[in-house]
């Protein structure tokens, strides 16, 4: 600061000095031109003495005075008045004229540019110099840091392009270092699939979440491989090429999750699955894994066994695992490559797809859907962030279904974004009404909707027509869906965006696979699937999985929120770990209304 301030004095003084030397220099030039004044009036004046006045053409005398002709040469005065015998010459002004303002100005142009020059052009220079100077050593620092050697002679442009290379590679491995960090400990690295704790975090999610469809089935697929002397790498490769058929077979179900439990046995948990879908699914999967090219030299051995069991929300995870383990060696038993499976008789019929179009229908014209809002608590300002809306369908039989539940029915019988307008509308008009400070809404959109031109044009016309209050909504995306979907999905997004709604993903980390969505998207809020949350403070992979999360977000003003939060144990974990905020029963129930801030307590 002190060295500072003494700069700024120098260019002080240095500033005055110059305004003095240009007013000296003015004073010289005006004293000058007096000088040259006076002089040229006594050289006319001798010069007009010395003429005999009477004697020259170019003057006639008139009541005493002589005066000039309308030629006169250009030296000559414009008149010359004579007393008596002494004769006084007075010269014409135009005869012998002092400087003007514009002779003034021209002599003045260089030393105006020069004291322009040094009051605001040389600070701004020296102050470029400097941070020129500063620029170069930063420069060569990251040189030197980044291990990248130059010549002396080589173009700055071509440097910054190689550092700018090397950060973007940099960048790259920071990505996907952070991404492994993320799924250290639910990934199978073998198999890039889940591992065992994976697997068993999200069947007890499946088991035990009311908010899911509450029946599927199990299945436990199990390689066999009979050469003796057969490599690992066989092996594995044997075990990639079964995954890559299985995820291949299950595409229909985006819902499904698929991990690998021990050496050569993977898991597949299906929800929704019915009894007859099961076995099917079972024999399909058994036929086209034993007939794979990879074992093209073991047709006549018994490759592959499987064994399926299906679920009712309620079951323990132990119970159904060992349920589905005796089926794996009941279909050992039955002989080569067979697929075998417990189907309780008493489970509940699953509707067909008829009876589901009908009563959706129904619903829509009879205003069956019902709408909860449940609040996301954030811990630092001890205050509601917004709130989800949790849609229910009130069923011709008096009974209240999920989403989960209803809502792939409605995708496959085409009614999904009749739903989605239905509930967006819904919740515009609600939040026109209530009166409180904060109320955005997060709706959970399909990305089926957005997808469909029709549905995406009805969208457009809301929003211009004011219908739709982008600032009190917020859109949520399945994870698995935005990323199967991520290239058609981008500009959709980008465009509701701009249009006001904040962008939030929900199931994070039910699916492993990776996109560079939180990059390219201005994505608002990642919300971690209640299957991540459960049992975090004593699952230290679940731990690692959402500091790898927490750490692919910083800088990016994206806010990590716990969703099925149900345990203190749970949420006291979770604040160490980083995250924003919550919503669970643990803080409340879903609500027939928008509640206003400072409601919710630790």
């Amino acid at each position: 600061m002190w060295l500072s301030q003494i700069v700024q004095k120098k260019r002080y003084w240095q500033q005055l000095l110059s305004l003095l030397v240009v007013l000296l220099i003015n004073c010289s030039f005006y004293a000058i031109g007096q000088l040259q004044l006076q002089q040229r009036q006594q050289q006319w004046q001798q010069w007009l003495e010395l003429q005999p006045l009477t004697h020259q053409a170019w003057l006639v005398s008139e009541q005493g005075q002589l005066k000039l002709l309308s030629s006169p040469p250009k030296a000559a005065a414009d008149f010359v008045a004579l007393d008596g015998t002494n004769p006084v010459l007075h010269l014409a002004p135009q005869l012998v004229q002092s400087w003007t303002v514009l002779d003034y100005l021209l002599l003045n142009l260089p030393f105006v540019i020069w004291l322009a020059w040094l009051v605001w052009i040389r600070p701004y220079q020296q102050q470029f110099r400097q941070e020129l100077q500063q620029l170069e050593q930063q420069t060569q620092l990251l040189l030197t840091h980044l291990d990248l050697p130059f010549h002396q002679e080589t173009n700055p442009v071509t440097q910054l392009q190689r550092v700018l290379l090397k950060l973007q590679n940099w960048q790259k491995r920071d990505s996907e270092i952070r991404q492994l960090v993320r799924v250290q400990g639910l990934v199978d690295h073998e198999l890039a699939i889940g591992n065992r704790v994976f697997f068993e975090s999200r069947l007890n999610h499946y088991l035990t979440e009311s908010g899911e469809v509450n029946s599927g089935a199990v299945f436990i697929v199990q390689l066999s491989h009979p050469e003796v002397h057969l490599s690992n790498l066989i092996k594995l490769q044997r075990l990639r090429g079964c995954v890559e058929l299985i995820a291949e077979l299950v595409s229909g179900w985006p819902e499904a999750v698929m991990a690998r439990l021990a050496e050569n046995d993977v898991a597949l948990l299906i929800p929704g699955l019915n009894g007859k879908e099961a076995e099917q699914l079972g024999d399909r999967l058994a036929q086209v894994l034993s007939q794979a090219n990879f074992f093209a030299e073991c047709q006549d051995f018994d490759l592959v066994h499987i064994g399926f069991v299906l679920y009712q929300q309620g079951q323990s995870s132990y119970q159904l695992m060992a349920e589905a383990d005796m089926a794996l060696k009941t279909a050992q038993l039955q002989g080569p490559n067979a697929a075998y499976g417990f189907n309780d008789p008493q489970k509940p019929k699953i509707k067909g797809s008829v009876w589901w179009r009908t009563e959706l229908h129904n619903a829509l014209k009879e205003h069956r859907f019902l709408l909860s809002f449940q609040p996301v608590f954030c811990w630092q300002d001890n205050d509601v962030l917004q709130h989800e809306v949790l849609v229910r369908l009130a069923g011709s039989d008096g009974e209240k279904l999920a989403a989960a539940v209803f809502l792939p029915m409605a995708a496959n019988c085409g009614l999904a974004g009749a739903i989605d307008q239905y509930v967006l509308l819904k919740v515009a008009k609600l939040t026109e009404t209530a009166v409180l400070e904060h109320c955005r809404c997060s709706v959970n959109l399909n990305v089926q909707s957005l997808l469909d031109e029709g549905w995406w044009h009805w969208l457009s016309a809301q929003v211009n027509q004011g219908s739709l209050e982008t600032a009190d909504l917020a859109l949520e995306f399945h994870e698995h869906h935005l990323i199967k979907h991520y290239k058609n999905l981008k500009p959709k997004l980008l465009q509701l965006q701009q249009w006001g709604f904040e962008l939030i993903v929900d199931h994070v980390g039910l699916s492993l696979d990776t996109t560079p969505y939180t990059d390219e998207l201005p994505i608002r809020m990642l919300k971690i699937h209640p299957a991540i949350v459960r049992g975090v403070d004593h699952q230290l992979e679940q731990q690692l999985f959402i500091r790898g999360l927490l750490a692919s977000c910083v800088g990016k003003d994206i806010k990590v929120i716990a969703t099925g939060v149900e345990q203190d144990l749970e949420w006291q974990c979770l604040k160490k770990l980083g995250v924003t905020g919550a919503q669970g029963y643990y803080f409340s129930q879903p609500l027939a209304r928008l509640i206003a801030q400072n409601q919710l307590s630790e």
